[in-house]
């Protein structure tokens, strides 16, 4: 039978999200304009999307695994761009 193994990094880092998560709310309803606030918003979401993937593969950590993490934070900001996509506006207020 296998057993997971959890390490002290793989427990620290999947603490972080939920703290990231906050403290990224927190920082989105303090900022004054919209644009401001959905850059905040964005770059929240490549940071944990970031942060995901490196739980992920933890235990293997190498160049390779950091460049995914990357591109991984990327793609998850890049997918807030077809809300703009959709509305045919890059207006943030509501219509």
């Amino acid at each position: 039978m296998m057993y997971a193994v959890v390490t002290t990094r793989v427990l620290c880092m999947t603490a972080t999200i939920p703290i990231l998560c906050v403290c990224g709310d927190a920082l989105g309803q303090r900022c004054v304009s919209m644009w401001s606030r959905a850059l905040c918003d964005s770059a929240v979401h490549a940071a944990l999307a970031s942060l995901a993937w490196l739980v992920v593969n933890a235990d293997h950590m190498t160049f390779s695994t950091l460049m995914q993490s990357s591109v991984c934070g990327f793609l998850s900001s890049a997918v807030d761009l077809d809300h703009f996509i959709a509305a045919g506006s890059l207006s943030l207020k509501v219509r």
